[in-house]
């Protein structure tokens, strides 16, 4: 198995001495903190922040089926990574992340989920009994479009972080249910986005991350995708962007971390294990790393190649701030089969498979994306 290696201890020494000032005003952000589909690149998130997480934190954490999601997708994380640095339990303890997770469809601490009536009243139970707790993360199940947000949702969460100023209270979005951009789980979603950028709050943006593929090069949701990661491809009906990513890129580390995942309830594998991933950026910042090490946001913001359809069929467009010279596609052998300096690409002629597209920037830059072209 592949193993990450440690960074020197008088840098994680350090991080915990610079963790002591950061951790005490995180409540009190003066920023948002998003973790979205941005979030899954594991080689950005620093060791020693990991390492301030595992030793600091006492996070409780409600959820039903849906929820779950994140619990696996950090199961298969330590079951890959063997060297420990994943570990966690619900009790913590030694090298471990302490994470407390709810009695879900039953009545014990932190039971089902924030879309039913009462979660509030369970974490203040909870937090009451447990002062330790300085983490608190509650997941939906299906209803954040069926429940007055304003009231049952944002309100007691403000109320919340006023009567537990020493609790880092992290809001989430609701899963996929296939209504596209203008559904009302969007709407309802958007809702809670707009809040938290609104109000320096801290998001787990559960239905960004599962709209897209690692690629980030397209928006599934606008083809209506669900929970599962169908969507509807436009030329070849419902199709599986987490299936498809995993049989193309096997052997690579997400697909093979993706073997470790044993269930991912109500989807696949690949989409527990990027939320899985996500959850140790989000650990991070709430121990006090800033984030600067990912890079993500410029790249996404200003950077990004967005190529669509993916699979494509006839056509395939380009959308880009970049200063593109030319775009050079190969075949997965290395044959050159087309140059140009159009970004709207007829695919008739190629045949099916995989091909990658190499964008030359007229500053001498190089990037590269990969598209599956299917007739």
């Amino acid at each position: 198995m592949k193993k990450l290696t440690s960074r020197k201890g008088i840098v994680a020494v350090l991080a915990m001495l610079f963790f002591l000032f950061a951790f005490a005003d995180r409540a009190t952000a003066q920023e948002p903190v998003i973790i979205d589909h941005s979030c899954i690149n594991l080689e950005s998130v620093p060791v020693e922040w990991i390492g301030a997480a595992k030793e600091n934190l006492w996070i409780g954490y409600g959820h039903t089926s849906h929820g779950s999601q994140l619990i696996s997708g950090m199961n298969a994380l330590e079951s890959y990574f063997e060297n420990g640095l994943y570990d966690w339990s619900h009790d913590g303890g030694e090298g471990k992340l302490h994470l407390f997770e709810g009695d879900g469809y039953g009545d014990g601490y932190l039971d089902h989920d924030c879309g039913y009536t009462g979660w509030d009243d369970e974490t203040r139970e909870y937090l009451d009994l447990f002062p330790e707790c300085n983490v608190i993360i509650w997941s939906w199940c299906g209803q954040v479009n069926g429940v007055y947000l304003s009231s049952h949702y944002l309100q007691p969460m403000e109320q919340l972080e006023a009567d537990y100023p020493d609790v880092t209270f992290v809001y989430m979005t609701g899963h996929l249910e296939g209504e596209g951009p203008e559904g009302s789980l969007y709407i309802a979603n958007q809702e809670i986005r707009d809040y938290c950028s609104e109000n320096d709050k801290i998001l787990f943006d559960f239905a960004d991350i599962e709209k897209y593929s690692p690629e980030a090069d397209t928006n599934f949701q606008e083809y209506y995708a669900n929970d599962e990661c169908n969507y509807i491809h436009p030329a070849h009906g419902t199709k599986n962007w987490a299936l498809d990513w995993l049989g193309f890129h096997q052997g690579e580390e997400l697909e093979l971390i993706s073997q470790h995942c044993s269930s991912c309830a109500h989807s696949v594998s690949l989409n527990c294990v990027k939320k899985g991933i996500a959850c140790w950026f989000l650990w991070a910042r709430i121990a006090g790393w800033d984030g600067v090490n990912t890079g993500v946001h410029q790249s996404l913001s200003e950077n990004v190649i967005k190529i669509y359809p993916n699979p494509a069929t006839d056509m395939l467009y380009i959308e880009t701030s970049r200063d593109i010279e030319r775009v050079e596609i190969y075949d997965i052998h290395g044959r050159e089969i087309s140059n140009t300096n159009n970004l709207s690409i007829s695919t008739t002629e190629f045949n099916n498979g995989i091909y990658i597209l190499r964008f030359i920037m007229k500053n001498g830059d190089v990037e590269t994306r990969k598209v599956i072209i299917q007739h």
